[in-house]
């Protein structure tokens, strides 16, 4: 087994592995300095991703040739998520719009299906701004139109709990006017506040 950690051969005591998953916990263990995270697994020459947790697990010592593993700063990944976390914004922006039009000609089974993955973006998003405000030490206290960006992000979260409990009640039409009349200008004014964070802590 070949394994090359930032474009550098390194080895790892084999005797102590069994799976791709323990490979990878020994190397960010053992190899992965402070600081940095792995951003990239390729496998035998392929981006490698797992499907559901512990995928790794199924993947044996026998089947690794070679194990490429890229990492990067955390400092870094916070930066390039406030360069392109507008562009993000964007997407969901976009799917909310299109998940509220299947929603009203009462296209419910594509429509949930939609609707699923973009919870996990919005949720992946929110999770993210959380990680940066922490890596950054970013002042969430800032005001933006009156109200603090972390009221604003609360007011996210809380819209998202609200969307959660109509789609329990499968109240369709009233989730496909919460994503276009309550969610989206919520996260127009993101395309804003991401700019305006990037702006303070440059300065």
């Amino acid at each position: 087994m070949e394994i090359l950690l930032d474009q550098q051969s390194t080895a790892i005591e084999e005797s102590s592995v069994h799976n791709l998953e323990e490979v990878l916990v020994k190397v960010m263990s053992d190899l992965i300095k402070p600081g940095q995270v792995i951003t990239t697994v390729k496998l035998n020459g392929e981006v490698y991703s797992e499907e559901k947790p512990h995928d790794a697990v199924r993947i044996s010592l026998s089947d690794i040739e070679t194990l490429e593993i890229d990492t990067m700063a955390t400092d870094e990944i916070a930066w390039r998520f406030l360069d392109s976390g507008v562009k993000q914004v964007d997407m969901i922006i976009q799917g909310a719009q299109k998940i509220s039009e299947l929603f009203r000609i009462a296209d419910e089974g594509e429509a949930n299906e939609e609707y699923a993955n973009f919870l996990e973006s919005l949720r992946l998003f929110l999770q993210m701004v959380a990680e940066v405000k922490a890596i950054l030490n970013l002042d969430l206290a800032s005001a933006f139109k009156g109200r603090t960006v972390e009221d604003r992000l609360q007011r996210l979260s809380e819209m998202m709990d609200q969307m959660l409990h109509v789609q329990e009640e499968e109240d369709w039409i009233m989730l496909a006017d919460l994503l276009e009349y309550e969610l989206i200008p919520l996260l127009e004014e993101w395309k804003s506040i991401l700019p305006l964070l990037k702006e303070k802590k440059g300065n």
